[in-house]
Order: structure tokens, then C-alpha cells, then sequence
């Protein structure tokens, strides 16, 4: 039977025919009931309970606002089955699995076998790292969706020379631009093969696909800029209303530029002219250790050689097809590098090592391309069945160890912490993403946080947000500085509104404690306290800290590997170890030896 198939692959290495589309439709179907069975039913880590919110509210993202994204994830919600959030995180598989199917009919475009073409679209299925990303609510799906897309679409194009397939290619690349920075990353590549190909558009030909560049990429917006003036949502923490406000969320306005890839951070432009900072070697070196790290990881021993293999094979055979897919791996390495590298902030090694990860997940999928050539490489030097055979060795380990994120919800837990350490009029400041999104979801969309008011402090310095804090909360009197941006002054606070509780998310905030004399504990809050609590308050506080908060109970069990959930084991451990330094070594020794189990378990 293996010959067979072997044999049948080999003669059907023409072109695109039935069998490969009916493959395709196989795979995407298959992939689709695995993300399925595995997708979280609440939301990830990072941004993902943002795009959750944003999705069921029809609402508008941080910068760039991810319209496309949020009106497919909008409709998503509304399917007839399942339920809202799962569905949301289950259009990421949705996006995914398409990946791995246009994949498929990438690599039988450039005349590989059939095995040699189901390894690259697996690995691009069941890489930890794309299994993730398919499973929560993210961006990233959609992205790699769309770059394989205008891969395959430019090369059908190179085939084929048909018009229509060149309108089809310029409205996915209109598409690309308009939903993710990191999109335009494959463009070098795309111009270089239809150079190549000598289809490259020139004078009319090339205004006309320019204009349906601009178009489509100016369509997610123009849909999202009639819904703000018919239905404005109820989710718009950057205050986005008009046109002009909807250009500066494409062009990232808010976070410096259309380059920057995070906020905060020292922007790349600004570290090579000299000033923020200057350029940080040390950072570049660290990245490309966990790039490399991740190529490993995700790609597989066996992957990395057949790539190997396949990039040699390239180089002898086909240089066409090695520089197209060496201009997009150079390319999006050397922007996750150079720019994510000088951009991200090390305040927290680990988590910031899951952030980056997401960088990689373009450069991952040249990689694959080229696995499946190593594939194809080998199997024409030997029989058939070998091709098989490298395939499971290849894409196998990966399947052995599925991704399941069914009951991961580590930081809606965390939301309901807070909630449950507060009282429904408190003042609450936010510091922590996990935190903020968290509650963004409890507050949005399960309407659970009554009368409580979230201060978000990282946002303090946006005019926008004092104007939606205000719409948000209009009871609420705002103190502001000198300079009209809203205070941090929270005694002030307090003085305005007399008859709210001030309490805070983080252990320790140092504008919190150098403002008042002592901070009391309150489960995951701390709140400003006349003294220190008295050893037998804090021991009973403790306690039930310990007994009632699901931060108290967290082991690295519960945190999915290599994903943001990390950071709430920063957040766990800053929480016990305030608690113990609280106890009194003596009487509260049995206390303290629990403690010290539980931070073991972090």
C-alpha cells in the first residue's frame, strides 16, 4: 500500500489536481476537530483575553485593533454550538488548520511527494509552539493563515499567469497588511519570486494591484469605522471614534510607530541613532539563544536535519525556490532580532521569553518548507516508503505529546481572585497584563464586577484613556497632575472619592507604599494600612489566602510550558513570600513550613 501511494505521489508532482485538493480538505477537516477537542474555553495567556472581549463585543483591540480579526472572531461567536469563548478560541484553529491545508498545496505546487508535502503541513499543525497558538485566542493564527496564502497564491500566479489569480494574490496581501505588522515580513519574498517568475506587475497592471492592496487593506477598517459611528461597542479602552483616530490605530500612533513591534521598551531606530538607551548587544545575543532554542523545540531534531538536507538540496537544484525561501526566513529573523530583541523589557526573563516566542512562529514556517524538501531530497535517492518513514519521524513526537488547554484557566482564575479580595465599590490598580485583561473579560463580558473601578497605571499618560475612564465611570472624580495627565497621587484619590476603599493588584507598588505608612493584605490585593497588621490578623489572613485563592494553590502544574501564563508564577511567589516575611517565625512556624511547600511547587 505504501508503494502504492508512494508511486501515486510521484506521478501527480504535475500540478494541483483533485486528489491534492481532496488531501487538503481532509487535512483542514482533521486539524479542525483537534483544535476543537484541545481549545481553551476561556482565553490564554498575554493578550488573548483582550481579543476575547474584543471578539464578543464587536469591540476595538489595542493598536492596531486587529479589525479583521475581530469581526471573523465576532461571527465565530455566534455559531450555534459550543460556546461564545470557545468558539473564539476555536477560529484560531480554524485559521490554522487552513494554514496547514494551503501549506500542503504550497509544497505539491513545488512538485514534492505526497509525504514530503503532509511533513511540512504537520509540522506546521503540531509544532508545540503552532499547536499553542492554535488553541487560544491570538492574532497569530490568522497571520500565518495569510502569509502561507500569498505564498501559494504568488506561486500559482508564477504558474499559471492567470489574472485572476494576481486579483486573488493582491487582496490577501491587502488583507496581511491591514491585520499584523509582522505580516509585511514576507513581501521581500513574494516580489522575489514573481521577479523571478517574471510576472512581477509593471505599469497599469502594477496600479491596478496596488489599488486592490490599498482596498482590501483599507476594507477590516472601514467596516470597524461604521460600526464606531452605527453601534459604537462597549470595549474601546483606546477611545477610538473617528477616521482620523482609526489611522493612527493602523499606524500604531500610541506605541511610537508603525515598527514598534511592543510598547515600552527602546524602539530599534532610536538604539541606533544612540539615544533611549543605545543599542543592547547582550539582548541580541540572548534572543537569538532562544530563537535557536525554539528551532530546536519546535522544529524537532529530526526536522532541523531534514532541513538541512533540504536546504543542500536546494542550493544544487532548485536556487529559485531556496532564495525565495531564504528571503523570507532572513528577513523575519532579522526583524525578530534586531527589533523584538532592543524592544521588549527584561523585567521578567521567562515571561518575556514566552512573548518573543510568538515572533517565531513566521520564520518556523520556512523552515518547514525546506524539511520538506530535505523529505523529498532522500526519499528520490531511495524507496518510496522512505519518504513515509522520515514523515513519522518528523512530525510523530509532536503528535505523541498533544497540546490541551481544556482547563487551563490560570489567569481567569486570577480575575476572580481579585474580585473575591475586594468589595464592589473599591478602587483597584492595575498594574499586571494578566491582571488588566483578566478583568477587562469579568467586567465586559460576564458583568461581574459591580460598582469596582479598575485604574490601569500603565495607560496613566494616554489622553484617550482619561477620556474613557471618564465615560467608563462617571461618578468617578479623576485627580491630575501639572501636566493635565491623570495623578498618581493616591492619597488624592481617596480625598476625591471619600466613599471608595483604595486597594491595589501587585505585592509592594512603590508609589502605593512610599505614600503610606503600611499595606495591608486582602487575599491578592494589598491596601494602604495605618501599620504593619497586627502577627495574629496576618496569620489568619494567610490562611486564608492559602485556603481561598486559586493564586495560593498554583503549581507550575498548572501553567502550560513556554506560554505567558508564566508570569502569574511571578505574581504567585511575590504573594507568599509577602505573606511569610508577614508571619511570626515562631508561632506561625507549621504556616510558614506551608508556604515554603507551596513556593517549592513554583
Amino acid at each position: 500500500m505504501l508503494n502504492a501511494l508512494g508511486g501515486w505521489s510521484m506521478v501527480k508532482r504535475a500540478g494541483i489536481g483533485n486528489n491534492d485538493r481532496w488531501v487538503a480538505s481532509a487535512i483542514f477537516i482533521v486539524l479542525a476537530m483537534v483544535y476543537w477537542h484541545g481549545r481553551s474555553l476561556s482565553f490564554g495567556g498575554g493578550d488573548s483575553p483582550e481579543h476575547v472581549v474584543s471578539c464578543l463585543t464587536w469591540g476595538v483591540s489595542h493598536t492596531p485593533g486587529y479589525p479583521l480579526y475581530t469581526l471573523l472572531g465576532h461571527l465565530f461567536s455566534k455559531l450555534p454550538f459550543g460556546t461564545p469563548e470557545g468558539n473564539v478560541n476555536w477560529f484560531s484553529g480554524v485559521c490554522q488548520a487552513a494554514a496547514a491545508a494551503v501549506l500542503f498545496l504550497l509544497m505539491r505546487r513545488f512538485k514534492l511527494s505526497l509525504p514530503a508535502a503532509l511533513t511540512s503541513a504537520g509540522l506546521a499543525a503540531f509544532s508545540p509552539l503552532f499547536w499553542y497558538y492554535s488553541e487560544i485566542p491570538e492574532v497569530r493564527s490568522l497571520n500565518n493563515l495569510l502569509a502561507v496564502l500569498s505564498a501559494h497564491l504568488a506561486v500559482r500566479y508564477g504558474q499559471t499567469k492567470r489574472r485572476r489569480d494576481l486579483s486573488a494574490l493582491a487582496a490577501v496581501l491587502g488583507l496581511g497588511i491591514s491585520h499584523h505588522p509582522t505580516y509585511v515580513l514576507i513581501l521581500p519574498a513574494i516580489a522575489f519570486w514573481l521577479w523571478r517568475e517574471g510576472v512581477l506587475p509593471r505599469g497599469r497592471q502594477a496600479l491596478y494591484v496596488c489599488l486592490g492592496v490599498i482596498g482590501c487593506c483599507t476594507l477590516p477598517y472601514l467596516i470597524l469605522g461604521i460600526r464606531l459611528h452605527v453601534s459604537p461597542p462597549v470595549y474601546n479602552t483606546w477611545g477610538i471614534r473617528t477616521w482620523s483616530d482609526l489611522s493612527g490605530l493602523f499606524l500604531r500612533r500610541e506605541l511610537g510607530a508603525p515598527w514598534r513591534v511592543v510598547a515600552g521598551g527602546r524602539g530599534m531606530f532610536e538604539s541606533v541613532a544612540g539615544s533611549g538607551g543605545g543599542f543592547k548587544l547582550e539582548l541580541l545575543v540572548l534572543h537569538s539563544k532562544w530563537l535557536a532554542d525554539s528551532l530546536w523545540f519546535d522544529g524537532g531534531s529530526a526536522g532541523l536535519g531534514l532541513a538541512l538536507i533540504g536546504a543542500i538540496w536546494l542550493a544544487s537544484r532548485q536556487r529559485q525556490i531556496l532564495g525565495f525561501v531564504g528571503i523570507w526566513l532572513g528577513v523575519s529573523v532579522a526583524a525578530c532580532l534586531l527589533l523584538v530583541s532592543q524592544q521588549l523589557i527584561l523585567f521578567d526573563v521567562p515571561y518575556v521569553h514566552t512573548v518573543a516566542l510568538r515572533f517565531y512562529l513566521l520564520p518556523l514556517l520556512a523552515v518547514f518548507i525546506v524539511v520538506g524538501f530535505g523529505v523529498d531530497g532522500l526519499a528520490q535517492r531511495s524507496k518510496p516508503v522512505t519518504a513515509w518513514i522520515l514523515m513519522a519521524a518528523a512530525v510523530l513526537p509532536f503528535v505523541a505529546n498533544p497540546v490541551n488547554l481544556k482547563g487551563r484557566d490560570v489567569q481567569l482564575r486570577y480575575g476572580r481572585d481579585i474580585l473575591n479580595s475586594s468589595g464592589h465599590d473599591d478602587l483597584i490598580i492595575m498594574m499586571t497584563e494578566p491582571g488588566i485583561f483578566a478583568m477587562d473579560y469579568l467586567d465586559y463580558v460576564q458583568h461581574q464586577t459591580e460598582h469596582r473601578a479598575f485604574l490601569v497605571t500603565p495607560l496613566f499618560s494616554s489622553p484617550r484613556y482619561l477620556h474613557a475612564l471618564k465615560r467608563r465611570y462617571p461618578d468617578l472624580n479623576v485627580p491630575l497632575d501639572g501636566s493635565g495627565m491623570i495623578s498618581t497621587d493616591w492619597r488624592e484619590w481617596l480625598r476625591r472619592n471619600p466613599n471608595r476603599r483604595l486597594c491595589s493588584e501587585s505585592v509592594f507598588p512603590l508609589s502605593l507604599a512610599q505614600q503610606f505608612p503600611g499595606l495591608s493584605p486582602s487575599g491578592v490585593l494589598v491596601s494602604p494600612s495605618v501599620k504593619r497588621p497586627k502577627p495574629q490578623i496576618a496569620a489568619a489572613k494567610a490562611r486564608r489566602f492559602l485556603d481561598e485563592t486559586s493564586i495560593g494553590r498554583l503549581s507550575l502544574a498548572d501553567i502550560y510550558p513556554r506560554s505567558p501564563d508564566i508570569y502569574m508564577r511571578r505574581v504567585a511567589r511575590g504573594l507568599l513570600s509577602w505573606y511569610n516575611s508577614l508571619l511570626d517565625a515562631k508561632k506561625d512556624a507549621a504556616l510558614r513550613a506551608d508556604i515554603q511547600r507551596r513556593l517549592a511547587r513554583l
